[in-house]
């Protein structure tokens, strides 16, 4: 809640190789804070940490994340309006 909002760091984020993101905040040890190289805010509201993950992925992702395919997992699943499509590879 008290970083730097994700909509003005989100780019320079995305040019990183390798990301290890902690969610947390009164349970997270202070040195954690300062050896990072972000201190990311999802808003300055009250906010679930599942939910902060979910809309920073979402971000970093530019939710492309909900298309990508797993080319060697052993089924896939296909939504549908009553349910789900299981196909077995």
């Amino acid at each position: 809640m008290y970083g730097i909002n994700v909509p003005e760091i989100i780019d320079n984020i995305r040019q990183l190789d390798n990301i290890l993101v902690i969610v947390g905040a009164e349970k997270v040890e202070g040195w954690y804070y300062h050896i990072a190289d972000f201190n990311v805010a999802i808003s300055n509201q009250p906010h679930s940490e599942v939910a902060s993950l979910a809309i920073f992925l979402d971000r970093l992702y530019k939710g492309e994340q909900l298309n990508l395919i797993f080319g060697d997992s052993k089924i896939s699943v296909i939504p549908t309006n009553g349910g789900k499509r299981v196909i077995h590879k």
